[in-house]
């Protein structure tokens, strides 16, 4: 069977309706989540930097296999980040993920690619040639006066597009010293900042009053030596790429 497997590379844009519905169904089923085509065209067709690769598996006629190379610039540079990939369980184990991966990496040579990989699959994108990049620590806020330095500032359309008008999350805000920090529930009052933003969109999030808040860091802390939880982060160096000027914001991660 492996080697009835074919693959189409596509710019978001160029995709059917059906290759948009059958992508929407397979990360349904694979993830058992209930997404529609308002979180295809939010996170795909509105995206404000533009086209995404999506490659697509097909045995025959039928979808198996899904891989994005997600549109998300840093700092003016062009960037992908893979995400949502998924092959149906009969499918699985004959190479699949593999070879999407390496018609995306051909496709966009010359562009900064990076990802926030689980440790499942952080061996996988190593053997691919993939770097660490850093890590990222949670540390609990004790003084909210030094947030501001602590914090990245996220640009206004990137804030709307991808926080303010997400379909499958919802966020919120924190107010401390006129400046508004953004926040995703991690459970209870417990809350994870994202990083800062222009206070007049403060209307798109709900604002939290009292949170307990936690912030992401470089350095290790002792939350990381007791629990040994972190975010990975990846990247994937072209030729002649200087990864120094890059600096990638935790707001970026697809997990948010």
């Amino acid at each position: 069977m492996k080697e009835n497997i074919t693959y189409v590379c596509k710019l978001s844009s160029e995709l059917t309706e059906l290759e948009k519905s059958s992508f929407i169904e397979i990360f349904n089923v694979v993830f058992g989540t209930d997404y529609d085509l308002k979180w295809f065209n939010w996170k795909y067709m509105d995206n404000i930097y533009g086209d995404s690769y999506m490659i697509l598996a097909f045995y025959q006629d039928k979808m198996v296999g899904i891989r994005s190379f997600w549109r998300n610039d840093i700092d003016g540079y062009l960037c992908y980040q893979p995400c949502d990939t998924a092959v149906l369980k009969e499918f699985r184990g004959r190479g699949i993920f593999l070879n999407m991966s390496l018609i995306a990496l051909k496709e966009i040579k010359g562009a900064f690619i990076y990802n926030f990989p689980n440790e499942n699959s952080l061996p996988g994108n190593l053997k691919l040639g993939w770097k660490i990049n850093k890590y990222c620590y949670i540390k609990p806020v004790f003084n909210r006066k030094r947030l501001e330095d602590d914090c990245g500032f996220i640009e206004d359309d990137y804030l709307v597009w991808k926080f303010g008008n997400c379909p499958i999350n919802k966020y919120y805000y924190y107010e401390k010293g006129g400046q508004s920090y953004l926040l995703f529930k991690r459970k209870d009052n417990i809350y994870y900042v994202l990083g800062r933003f222009n206070n007049k969109f403060n209307s798109y999030f709900t604002k939290i009053r009292f949170p307990i808040l936690f912030n992401y860091t470089t350095d290790e802390t002792i939350i990381y030596k007791i629990f040994k939880n972190r975010a990975t982060v990846v990247s994937y160096e072209g030729e002649g790429q200087d990864l120094s000027k890059i600096d990638i914001p935790i707001f970026k991660g697809d997990f948010f």
